[in-house]
């Protein structure tokens, strides 16, 4: 059973969430600095841009991860008949940066028309907007309902990703659209997670402690952040020409 979040130990520096925080950096880092060696030499622009977006999205995480580790942005939120509950605001911060920059590679990874990918991000960004307002609500019911706004923005989002992407992808060749199911996938079940963990979490239905929930964010985030960037470096249909012709060997038109 899960003990009363009145009980629940304080999240301070040095405590076993900052041990765990501090493990989501060292995974975030390492990942950012293999992507960023093993992308030493490309030569084709699109993915010389792809690998740069790739590497830079687990180095925001980890600033971010460095910065709760060590106290900074965590504010006492109370939480209607439960007492106050620390939240590190700044876990808010690395994905306002964050998910529009995956989005962004997904959209070169297909070569995405551009007013659909800026209305998707900024979708994303009103995404993680309404979260945080739910985060930050002190009564239950504005709480939830700020997070079923987000989780409605969130189905937006999606439907840019495995609709208007996938389209996208089906004019290209063979190659890069096979690897664009697979990241496609990827993203839409790890983000797909991360409303339903905050409903778990202590600013929800308080099924899991604050450990936990944030051990379950660093699997997230790590998996996210810098599983996709490794899965580039990995997949043939980065830099080898795909991406930017058709199946019948004509140009994809550029904005």
């Amino acid at each position: 059973m899960i003990p009363d979040p009145a009980t629940w130990p304080s999240t301070v520096v040095g405590g076993p969430e900052t041990a765990v925080l501090a493990c989501g950096a060292g995974l975030l880092g390492t990942g950012a600095l293999w992507i960023a060696l093993r992308s030493v030499g490309a030569t084709d622009e699109r993915a010389t841009r792809l690998y740069a977006l790739a590497a830079l999205i687990p180095s925001i995480a980890l600033a971010s991860y460095v910065a709760m580790a060590t106290g900074v942005g965590v504010v006492a939120v109370p939480i209607g008949g439960r007492g106050p509950v620390e939240l590190r605001w700044a876990r808010y911060a690395d994905w306002l940066f964050t998910t529009p920059l995956l989005l962004l590679v997904l959209g070169v990874l297909v070569d995405a028309d551009r007013d659909a990918l800026f209305g998707a991000v900024a979708a994303d960004a009103f995404m993680i907007a309404t979260g945080l307002v739910a985060t930050l609500s002190t009564v239950p019911v504005y709480r939830y309902v700020w997070w079923a706004v987000s989780t409605l923005t969130f189905l937006l989002v999606l439907y840019f990703v495995f609709v208007v992407l996938t389209a996208e992808a089906r004019a290209l060749g063979t190659e890069t659209a096979s690897a664009f199911v697979v990241f496609r996938t990827l993203t839409g079940v790890l983000w797909t997670a991360y409303p339903v963990w905050w409903l778990l979490g202590p600013r929800g239905l308080a099924a899991v402690t604050p450990v936990v929930e944030t051990a379950g964010f660093v699997l997230l985030d790590v998996a996210t952040k810098a599983g996709i960037g490794l899965l580039l470096l990995r997949s043939r249909a980065v830099g080898d020409g795909t991406a930017t012709t058709k199946s019948d060997g004509r140009p994809v038109a550029t904005e």
